[in-house]
């Protein structure tokens, strides 16, 4: 298996259809073999009914159950996957361009992030938000030493960095996502951004980020020790 796309979604009955016509239609197109996993976690709408319905038709979908929270989803994908690149999108922002990479290798890097920071990105998300992906960088920096702009968001990562960390990793919220990053670089993997533009489909997930980073922080800093 070539690549494998992980799309956790969770109340997404909206928008998942179309980002699966999407992403499936595209990776046709680039002839190697793919699989899409779909980790429905705590969905209650017809998310999961209608991704089924789905994965009938597209035989390059599946569709699988994690406990509720954007990490349960993503360890579950990362399980589930198979494939030699494992790209992590999200069904209301996915940048094809990451799969562009593919073809190149990823410039020789071992993980690449789609960052909403780096230089040439446009993110128009709302100010508070930003705000907060800015300070939370600067800890990042300051604190764990991380080297790049971002963490949160779409990625890239070739196999053999995924089975070295991915079981190590003890968060289960949207701090996963810094987690598994902090880890790779730890590790000595080779790291790049990549600038994306981020519109908001639909209103965050997460409308309490400012006042839910504290206990992410904290999270990440007791399994960062263990």
């Amino acid at each position: 298996m070539k690549v494998s796309i992980i799309l956790p979604a969770r109340n997404e009955e909206k928008h998942i259809k179309s980002a699966l016509t999407d992403v499936v239609g595209y990776l046709e197109k680039k002839k190697y073999s793919f699989e899409v996993i779909v980790v429905v976690n705590g969905s209650q709408d017809d998310t999961y009914e209608i991704s089924q319905l789905l994965a009938k038709k597209l035989k390059q979908v599946k569709v699988v159950k994690s406990k509720p929270g954007y990490g349960f989803a993503l360890r579950k994908g990362l399980a589930e996957s198979r494939g030699d690149y494992i790209v992590i999108f999200n069904v209301d922002f996915y940048d094809f361009r990451l799969i562009d990479l593919i073809d190149i290798d990823l410039y020789g890097k071992d993980f690449i992030i789609g960052s909403k920071r780096a230089h040439w990105s446009k993110d128009e998300r709302p100010r508070q938000r930003k705000l907060v992906s800015f300070l939370f960088n600067i800890y990042l920096r300051g604190v764990h030493g991380f080297k790049g702009s971002d963490t949160h968001g779409i990625k890239i990562i070739k196999r053999e960095v995924v089975d070295r960390i991915y079981r190590r990793c003890k968060t289960n919220s949207g701090v996963y996502d810094t987690e598994i990053v902090l880890r790779a670089q730890n590790e000595g993997f080779k790291i790049a951004d990549f600038p994306v533009d981020v519109k908001e489909k639909r209103p965050s997930r997460f409308p309490n980020r400012f006042f839910r980073t504290p206990i992410d922080i904290y999270q990440l800093h007791r399994a960062l020790k263990e």
